[in-house]
C-alpha cells in the first residue's frame, strides 16, 4: 500500500485558517493519512518538491496581502530560477480564507494555486474560495470543500481492501493535558504576576506603558470613544500603521468560567496547575503553554471566552453528552445540513461560548481537560491603526468601545475594546507594529483626499501630524472628509483638525448626521465638491485614501466619487494603480 503522507500548511493572519488546517489534519486521520500541520514559514519549503499530497490553507488580509507566517515560502515560490516543472508530482488543494467586501477577495489563494500550477503541480479539486460575508460564514465553502477533498484523495490512493474510513477521528484532541505534580511548578509565580506571550518576540515588538486613557466622546454621548496614549517606544512607525495588541479576558469572564466548573464538580480552581504536552510531532504545543501553568493565567490570557463557537466546538460538546437531547442538538450544530440553525443560534444573537456552556449543561459536565483546550479559540491579537505621528513623541489610538443588544438580554461586549478600555496609566501592554496597507506617494507634493467617518479618522490623524511636525511643511493639498453623529458630541480631535484648517494646511469637511433634520455623511459631502475633486484626482494625480467601517460606506463613498466627477472610468484606472485605497474594518 501506498505510504499515506498529507501534509497541511497554512498561512493565517488571526488564526482562523490555522483552525480549519487542524480541521482538515483532524478529518485526514479517519482516512489514515499521516502528515504534519505547519505554518508555511516553518516548513522547510525546499521539501516540497518531495511531496505528494499538499494542502494549503491562506487568509487575504488587507488589500491582497499574504499573512505574515507564509511571507517566506511565497517569497521562495515566486523565485524566476525554479524550473516548470518542480512539482510535477505533487497533487496540491488551496483553501483560502477572505471578505468579499474587499477588491481582492481571497487574492492569496488565487494566486498561490496559480503558481502551483505553473510550477507542474496538479490541482487535487478547484481553489476554495470562503467568504467572512456568507450568511453562514467560511462553512459554506469549507465543509463541501473538503468532503470533495476526501473523496477526491479517496480515488488517487484507495484504502486497501478491508480498510474502510473511521467513524471518527482518532486525533479528536490535539494535545494531552494532565494536572501538573506539584514538585514541577514554581512556587514563586503568582497567576497575577504571568505574562504568557512575554517570551513570544514579534517582528517590531516591544513592552510599552499606558500614558492616558481619555474618553474624547461627550459623557451622555452612547458611544464611549477613547484615545488611549502609550509611552513612545524605539520601535519606528510610518503614518497610517498599525499597532497590534492581545487583549486579556475580563475578571467578569474569568469568574464565570470557574463558576462553571465548579457547578459541574470539575475539581479546577484558578490555582490549579496543568501541563499541556505533545502526542506527537504532527501538533506540537506553542511555545507559550510548553511550561506547567495555572489555569487562571490561561483563562485570562489564552482561551477567548467571548469568542462565537464554531461548528467544532459543539463536535466537542457532544463527544461525551449523556443527555439525548442534548446530544441531537449539539450534532446537528456541528454538521453542514445544520449551519442555518447554528447561525441562528450562535452568530445572529452572537452568542458566546461560556453562554454555549450554561445552555447545555449535560455536554459541559462531561469536558475533559483536554477537550477545554478543543474548545476554546486561542485569543487573537487585535490591530488598530495609529492616530499619530512618530515627531509627536506618542504613539496614540483611537478606540470605539463596542457594546450593543442583541435578542439575548446581556449586552454583546468588544473583547478588546473593553480590555484597552480599564487600562489604567503606569499598566505595561505587550504590543508590535505592521505597515499599513496604505502606501502613499513618494512625493508629498501629490495631493491627498482623505475619507475618514468615526474612528476611521485614526490614519489620517497620524498623517497630518507628521505633515504638520515635519521640517518641510506639506504643500500638496490635503483635504479630510470627517463624520460624525455631532458636532458637540463626538468630533473627534476637534482641536487638532481646526488647528490645521486654520493654518490653511488642510481643507476640511464635516458631515454631521445628526445635528439637522436630514441625516447628512459624508457622501451627501463629496457629491457637492464636484469641482474640486476634478481638479484634484483628474487634472492633479491626487490619491483617495479611505478609512472605517466596511459595512456600507466603502461602496457610498465610491458611487458619490464617480458622481462627483463623472467619471466611472477615472475611479477604476485609481483603484488598478493602487492611486483609490481603503483600509476597513468590519
Amino acid at each position: 500500500m501506498m505510504e499515506r503522507k498529507l501534509t497541511i500548511l497554512y498561512g493565517s493572519q488571526s488564526g482562523t485558517a490555522q483552525d480549519l488546517a487542524e480541521q482538515i489534519w483532524r478529518e485526514s486521520k479517519m482516512y489514515f493519512f499521516r502528515g504534519n500541520v505547519l505554518p508555511m514559514d516553518e516548513y522547510d519549503v525546499s521539501e516540497l518538491i518531495g511531496e505528494r499530497f499538499v494542502v494549503c490553507v491562506c487568509s487575504t488580509y488587507g488589500q491582497g496581502e499574504e499573512p505574515d507566517n507564509m511571507k517566506r515560502f511565497w517569497k521562495f515560490l515566486l523565485r524566476k530560477s525554479l524550473p516548470n516543472d518542480s512539482l510535477q508530482q505533487v497533487h496540491f488543494a488551496v483553501l483560502g480564507l477572505g471578505d468579499s467586501r474587499y477588491p481582492k477577495f481571497n487574492y492569496v489563494a488565487k494566486k498561490l494555486h496559480k503558481r502551483l500550477l505553473q510550477l507542474g503541480g496538479s490541482a487535487l479539486l478547484p481553489v476554495g474560495l470562503c467568504d467572512d460575508q456568507h450568511d453562514l460564514g467560511y462553512g459554506a465553502v469549507f465543509l463541501p470543500w473538503i468532503n470533495q477533498l476526501w473523496d477526491e484523495l479517496g480515488r488517487i490512493v484507495p484504502l486497501s481492501a478491508g480498510t474502510h474510513k473511521l467513524p471518527e477521528s482518532p486525533r479528536e484532541f490535539r494535545w494531552q493535558v494532565d494536572i501538573a505534580k506539584e514538585e514541577h511548578v514554581t512556587k514563586d509565580i503568582s497567576p497575577d504576576g504571568i505574562d504568557l506571550y512575554a517570551d513570544v518576540k514579534m517582528p517590531n515588538g516591544f513592552q510599552t506603558v499606558v500614558a492616558e486613557n481619555r474618553r474624547t466622546t461627550a459623557a451622555e454621548h452612547f458611544q464611549d470613544v477613547r484615545m488611549i496614549t502609550f509611552e513612545k517606544k524605539a520601535v519606528p512607525w510610518c503614518s497610517g500603521d498599525v499597532l497590534y495588541v492581545r487583549p486579556h479576558n475580563s475578571k467578569e469572564s474569568v469568574d464565570q468560567l470557574f463558576e462553571i466548573f465548579h457547578q459541574h464538580e470539575f475539581g479546577l480552581d484558578k490555582q490549579t496547575c496543568v501541563q499541556v504536552k505533545a502526542i506527537d510531532s504532527e501538533m506540537p504545543v506553542p511555545s507559550i503553554l510548553q511550561k506547567p501553568l495555572p489555569l487562571v493565567a490561561i483563562a485570562e490570557q489564552y482561551w477567548d471566552l467571548t469568542a462565537i463557537p464554531r461548528a467544532r466546538a459543539f463536535a466537542v460538546l457532544a463527544k461525551n453528552c449523556s443527555n439525548e437531547l442534548e446530544r441531537e442538538k449539539l450534532i446537528e450544530f456541528s454538521r453542514y445540513e445544520g449551519q442555518e440553525e447554528l447561525f441562528a443560534y450562535a452568530n445572529r444573537p452572537r452568542r458566546t461560548i461560556l453562554e454555549v456552556l450554561l445552555d447545555f449543561p449535560h455536554a459541559t459536565k462531561s469536558l475533559t481537560l483536554e477537550a477545554l483546550f478543543e474548545l476554546f479559540q486561542p485569543i487573537k491579537p487585535r490591530a488598530f491603526s495609529i492616530a499619530s505621528a512618530v515627531e509627536s513623541g506618542k504613539l496614540q489610538i483611537l478606540v470605539a468601545v463596542i457594546e450593543y443588544k442583541t435578542k439575548l438580554s446581556v449586552p454583546r461586549r468588544g473583547l478588546c475594546s473593553h480590555w484597552l478600555k480599564d487600562l489604567q496609566p503606569g499598566n505595561m501592554v505587550n504590543a508590535w507594529v505592521r505597515k499599513s496597507t496604505f502606501q502613499l506617494p513618494a512625493d508629498n507634493k501629490t495631493p491627498l483626499v482623505m475619507i475618514g467617518p468615526g474612528t476611521g479618522l485614526a490614519p489620517f490623524r497620524g498623517i497630518l501630524q507628521e505633515r504638520e511636525l515635519s521640517e518641510t511643511p506639506a504643500s500638496a493639498p490635503l483635504v479630510l472628509f470627517f463624520g460624525c453623529r455631532s458636532s458637540t458630541a463626538d468630533f473627534h480631535c476637534e482641536e487638532d483638525l481646526k488647528r490645521m484648517e486654520q493654518s490653511g494646511m488642510l481643507q476640511l469637511f464635516c458631515a454631521f448626521s445628526r445635528d439637522q433634520p436630514d441625516k447628512v455623511y459624508v457622501q451627501h459631502l463629496i457629491k457637492k465638491e464636484g469641482m474640486l475633486l476634478k481638479k484634484l484626482l483628474i487634472e492633479n494625480g491626487g490619491y483617495v485614501l479611505v478609512s472605517g467601517s466596511s459595512k456600507n460606506m466603502p461602496q457610498a463613498v465610491k458611487e458619490a466619487l464617480i458622481e462627483a466627477i463623472g467619471d466611472a472610468q477615472h475611479i477604476e484606472k485609481m483603484i488598478q494603480t493602487n492611486r483609490y485605497q481603503e483600509e476597513t474594518w468590519a
